[in-house]
């Protein structure tokens, strides 16, 4: 082959917006090998042919492919080598895709909560509201309930069953108890811990119903267990505007002992199901 028509290592760099370092570590690799090495002295050449699988690489690595999985690029005499990758690589990055979509929603999720936090707390929102809840469903878990908070809301048991069976969650910890009055008088024994499953997740554990209905609601702000006369105004409000209250009720954490280790800031909203 003509030396004339052959490009050094430099120039190929220069070219082709690449260092040299990286054309060596292709050369490695059996993606990219010089056309020639010079015996006396180690130095490589491209051809121009050769030096057209630079964009190639290039575009692969920008679909997402890893150097280890670009052996067989070179290969143009049969196409069923990329149809092969192309299909396994479509696989894994919509695999990629759904991990970073739960990733993103849990986060504006999280967000989301602080800022409602945030709202209730400046606002100094403390009246007591009727809420229509679209019905959604949600992980749970019944556990014993013994008025530790912390306990039921940071739950490593609750996170080990999820992680155990791969389901991701977002948003909130809901906890469900099944009579407001004892757990208003603080008797409840038994709470049922809920969570919203991410989108993209496959749904291997049972779910309950949440939401479908109207519920009354209104913002605790400060320690989750001084919550009691939050109650009794919510009572107080269905009998007068004669409401029935139902026999559960759900606390719904917006801002936490995930956010923050100080009591006085978090922010809890009730959440009874209501009837006229």
């Amino acid at each position: 082959m003509a030396m004339s028509k052959l490009h050094t290592i430099g120039e190929v760099a220069s070219t082709c917006g690449v260092s040299r370092k990286t054309l060596r570590f292709y050369e490695e690799l059996g993606l990219l090998a010089p056309d020639y090495v010079c015996p006396s002295n180690g130095y490589r050449y491209y051809s121009e042919d050769t030096m057209h699988m630079i964009p190639i690489l290039k575009y692969y690595k920008q679909m997402g492919f890893r150097l280890n999985e670009m052996s067989g690029v070179g290969d143009t005499a049969n196409y069923f080598y990329h149809q092969q990758n192309f299909l396994s690589k479509l696989t894994e990055l919509k695999k990629e895709e759904e991990r970073i979509q739960n990733c993103y929603q849990s986060v504006s999720d999280w967000l989301n909560l602080l800022n409602e936090g945030v709202m209730a707390t400046e606002n100094d929102i403390s009246d007591i509201s009727l809420k229509y809840i679209e019905q959604d469903y949600y992980y749970f878990m019944e556990q014993p309930f013994e008025y530790d908070y912390k306990k039921s809301i940071i739950n490593i048991t609750w996170i080990n069953y999820l992680e155990q069976h791969n389901s991701e969650i977002t948003g909130p910890v809901v906890l469900y108890f099944d009579d407001y009055q004892e757990k208003a008088a603080g008797k409840c024994q038994q709470v049922i811990v809920t969570q919203k499953p991410c989108k993209n997740n496959q749904h291997t554990l049972p779910l309950k119903d949440f939401g479908g209905q109207m519920y009354l609601c209104m913002y605790h702000r400060g320690n989750p267990g001084e919550s009691s006369e939050k109650y009794a105004h919510m009572e107080a409000w269905a009998k007068e505007h004669d409401y029935t209250l139902g026999p559960g009720c759900y606390e719904r954490f917006v801002i936490d002992y995930w956010s923050l280790k100080n009591q006085e800031k978090f922010v809890t909203e009730i959440m009874i199901p209501v009837a006229k």
